[in-house]
């Protein structure tokens, strides 16, 4: 049964809530505290009102719903700042994860006896002042008005340095979704020229909008927006904030502050409205008519910008830190089994001040706590962590991982696999928890499913007596940290309570929290653990086919986009390029004669310099299609013909 709190349990729920554990109880204001005290409580309150767990296992008990919601608390807080990779708040987060690991008594898994496994990313980008912007207005009189850096106009982190003059077209959002039909670049040539596109997509606001299905928020990402501008030929994108949906009076510009973003191949600026606006109005409109348009219509209304040049360089200085996983080990007590491992991880990463992948258009240098995404799933790890050590562990080694940088790219888990602290091959699955807390409806999503022999059996027989709703998925494949596994042929699992219109905004906040929820999944989790790391014998690899994203039905992208088959090593190469760490086999990649150690220059078309280009290059394919493939082998040019196979 679900517990409620004693009054020692709130004094501890407090205690953590003001940092007093962490030297940092005189930060937060008493105000915010006594916030989100009641938050806490008015969730477990809901909590409680809709019942418990009943047939628990031991240690289960250890699960408990107040500590979960008040360390959630704690991760989701203002002095974590977000927890971008690299960042003193990250730091903070993975001394609090660190802490709980010894005080349960896992051992170190870290390098140099400790509990961190540090890795390098890019972390921050600056601007080099040599950037400038002007746009020259011809007419009677040539004109030529210059913008000041930070206050008209800055680089996106992901912009490549150059210089570009051209001509200035407007294309609407910026998106081509053929499955949607809608295509802002229809029946527009912008090769070598410049792009002003708007941020978000059309008819935001309605939530019955094509775009709100989960399988489309990509559309609405910036980078996306730059990708596409670039594979149709453009010289330069300027993002500006979309009018109708945002009060002017609040907008701000992109920061590039704790921004670890590789190149998108363009250069990208963001554009304040009033200097967008200045220049559509050439053209005898404005950026609200044509908003407005656009969106009732939900047809595109692009055109060159007539009498109209601009002329911009970018200049950045990208800046190279560190980030560390935190990994926890409790040795199996079985000695013929011990030496195999079942590892449970969670990312506690998350997107800091905004930046790129931020959703929310006048919230950036703005705290993104990620209660969700993926505080929830980081506490749950914990939580599981402190349950397996108090009845002595498995039979099984566990080995505990927070991952870092998977809002970069899962950089985190990549090198995990890479340098485990105990040996891929002895182990024999991965448990992955990514955005666990905002439970609707009871459901909860559970993907991989038909990667392991028995996974689907033991997931139902986990949730016996507790009656979620399960959406079983087969894929093992996804945007989280079990990818790297599956793609070493582990068998993986991971647990998702679904999407939701916070993600990737402040919002995020604790208090939308589903306690009761969080508390099934972690309870569901540790008895899924616990049956794979007990069983007598192995959970045997599967080869899976995908399944549409996450979403149902209205996932009207999900059945469209093609699968290659090919599985990207994250080392970096000596060339621009994905390096191919494998490809799957029977898979478009395996018949056109892709091996691993091929680096993929080109795509359908696109250049790929990097594995976000690739991902960019197949969605703007479908199953079924032909493309051809460029990719270099032992440095000599090769190129091949795939045919797209459906995600099935």
């Amino acid at each position: 049964m679900i517990e409620t709190m004693t009054g020692r349990e709130r004094r501890f729920a407090f205690r953590r809530c003001s940092f007093r554990d962490h030297g940092m109880a005189r930060s937060w204001p008493p105000r915010r505290i006594l916030v989100v005290i009641l938050a806490v409580g008015l969730t477990l309150l809901s909590a409680c009102a809709m019942g418990g767990l009943p047939e628990s296992r031991p240690g289960e008990e250890r699960i408990r719903t107040w500590e979960l919601v008040s360390e959630v608390a704690v991760l989701a807080s203002p002095q974590m700042e977000g927890r971008a990779p690299g960042s003193p708040g990250s730091a903070r987060a993975a001394e609090l994860i660190a802490s709980e690991f010894r005080k349960a008594g896992l051992r170190p898994g870290g390098e140099s006896g400790g509990y961190l496994q540090p890795f390098e990313l890019l972390t921050n980008i600056r601007l080099d002042r040599a950037s400038s912007f002007e746009v020259i207005i011809s007419g009677a009189t040539l004109q030529t008005r210059a913008y000041r850096l930070l206050s008209g106009y800055v680089p996106f982190s992901f912009s490549e340095d150059g210089e570009v003059e051209a001509e200035f077209v407007f294309v609407g959002y910026g998106i081509t979704a053929p499955e949607l039909g809608y295509d802002d670049y229809a029946g527009i040539d912008v090769k070598g020229k410049a792009v002003l596109a708007f941020t978000h997509e059309p008819r935001e606001r309605d939530p019955q909008g094509p775009f709100r299905a989960s399988g489309a928020f990509h559309y609405a990402t910036n980078r996306y927006k730059a990708l596409n501008a670039r594979a149709h030929g453009a010289a330069a994108i300027f993002l500006v904030t979309d009018p109708n949906n945002h009060r002017a009076e609040r907008e701000t510009l992109f920061s590039l502050t704790g921004a670890s973003s590789p190149g998108s191949g363009i250069v990208a600026i963001s554009l304040r409205s009033q200097v967008a606006d200045r220049l559509v109005s050439e053209d005898g409109t404005t950026l609200s008519r044509l908003q407005q348009a656009i969106d009732e219509g939900m047809a595109p209304k692009s055109f060159l910008v007539t009498g109209v040049r601009i002329k911009v360089k970018v200049a950045l200085i990208r800046e190279r830190g560190t980030a560390a996983n935190v990994i926890g080990i409790l040795p199996g007590r079985d000695p013929a089994l011990k030496d195999e491992a079942v590892v449970v991880g969670a990312h506690y990463d998350h997107l800091g001040l905004g930046g790129e992948n931020s959703l929310a258009s006048d919230a950036f240098n703005t705290v993104h706590p990620g209660a969700d995404d993926n505080a929830s799933g980081t506490v749950a790890l914990m939580a599981l962590a402190r349950a397996f050590a108090a009845p002595g562990g498995a039979r099984r080694s566990l080995v505990f991982v927070a991952f870092s940088g998977e809002e970069v790219g899962l950089v985190g888990s990549h090198h995990y696999v890479t340098q485990p602290p105990m040996p891929m091959e002895r182990t024999i699955a991965m448990i992955n928890l990514d955005s666990i807390g905002r439970m609707k409806d009871r459901r909860l999503y559970v993907q991989g499913v038909n990667s392991g022999d028995g996974l689907r059996a033991i997931v139902r027989e986990a949730n016996r007596g507790v009656g979620l709703d399960l959406a079983l998925r087969d894929d093992d494949l996804g945007p989280s940290d079990h990818t790297p596994f599956s793609e070493k042929t582990r068998p993986v699992l991971h647990f998702f309570t679904g999407p939701h219109l916070d993600y990737h905004r402040p919002s995020d906040t604790v208090d939308k929290i589903n306690a009761e929820g969080l508390r099934a999944v972690a309870a569901i989790a540790y008895r899924t653990v616990a049956m794979i790391a007990d069983s007598a014998t192995p959970i045997a690899y599967r080869r899976t086919k995908a399944t549409p994203p996450i979403g149902g039905s209205s996932d009207r992208t999900a059945s469209y986009e093609g699968d290659f088959g090919v599985i990207p090593n994250p080392s970096p190469s000596k060339v621009l390029g994905v390096l191919t760490g494998g490809v799957r086999p029977d898979s478009p990649a395996d018949r056109a004669g892709l091996k691993a150690g091929d680096v993929i220059v080109r795509f359908a078309g696109i250049a790929v310099k990097e594995l976000q280009d690739l991902n960019f290059a197949l969605r703007t394919r479908r199953y079924g299609d032909r493309v051809e493939i460029t990719f270099l082998r032992d440095g000599n040019e090769q190129r091949a013909l795939a045919t797209l196979q459906a995600r099935e």
